[in-house]
């Protein structure tokens, strides 16, 4: 049972967010919290006519009995009461990271759009902030991907930490008993070999049967971002996963705007895990 935090901001894409995560905690039997953001400092040529902000409490009250009016107009059935946090920020990312803090959160299940006016100033690109800089696990669920049965899941690997790491995703792929698929791009040197054939023959004796390791061919000239889309099979992989770290392959897609690209840029959800210092 997992503390599933999910970011709702009233738009179209956080709904399609929060659709997911709802049939996400039914399968895995998790608890909801809902999480609302009151902005600390909207452009005052901005402020919709249609919208100002309560206190807390009358913004837990809101968030709480749209999440019911939601479920009425969806069809949806969830048994579980969900829990509520707000709190005020200057940025959405931040006050995220509180909430997971506050509410000891396990993961964050969390939208993309592509926003524009007062949305964009205070939610812009704030789901790559949250996971260029958060240390616990982002789901980011692109619009319009509809939650599917979990039986396929891609995770990148440089192989550096692969035994700690399967630690960490073994466990949530045996929830759904699905394929864990370990990509790995090959780039043809005497070290690379080395961490393959170590892989290959740990994954060989892993107890859970369901991982496979599959070796593309990389390509200097292309970002690992790139590269995955290229390679992975889209219609039949439901999670990417990625662990990001200061000192991996991976630094220069999780940082600044490329981390944006990548979570942007998907089909299919992305699971963004933190590497074991």
């Amino acid at each position: 049972m997992l503390n599933i935090l999910v970011p709702n901001d009233y738009s179209t894409e956080a709904k399609n967010a929060l659709k997911y995560a709802v049939e996400f905690a039914k399968q895995t039997n998790s608890q909801l919290i809902l999480y609302h953001a009151i902005p600390d400092v909207i452009p005052i040529n901005e402020i919709p006519v249609d919208h100002f902000y309560a206190d807390e409490q009358e913004e837990r009250l809101l968030l709480l009995e749209s999440f019911q009016n939601f479920c009425v107009s969806e069809q949806i059935t969830f048994n579980q009461t969900p829990t509520a946090y707000v709190n005020s920020c200057e940025h959405v990312a931040d006050g995220i990271m509180e909430a997971v803090a506050q509410t000891n959160a396990d993961i964050v299940i969390m939208g993309t759009h592509g926003a524009s006016g007062w949305r964009r100033y205070f939610w812009g690109s704030n789901t790559s902030q949250l996971v260029s800089k958060c240390h616990f696990p982002v789901l980011v669920i692109p619009y319009p991907f509809v939650y599917q049965p979990i039986y396929h899941i891609v995770y990148a690997s440089d192989l550096q930490q692969l035994e700690e790491e399967l630690d960490m995703m073994v466990p949530f792929s045996k929830i759904f008993h699905a394929v864990l698929d370990v990509f790995y791009f090959d780039y043809a040197s005497a070290e690379s070999e080395m961490k393959m054939m170590e892989a290959e023959h740990y994954i060989r004796k892993h107890s859970y049967q369901n991982i496979r390791m599959s070796v593309k061919k990389g390509k200097l000239e292309l970002p690992i971002d790139e590269q995955l889309q290229q390679n992975i099979d889209i219609g039949n992989t439901q999670i990417v996963a990625l662990f990001k770290g200061e000192h991996s392959w991976l630094d220069y897609i999780m940082a600044g705007s490329n981390v944006q690209k990548l979570v942007m840029s998907s089909t299919i959800p992305v699971l963004v895990m933190n590497k074991i210092s």
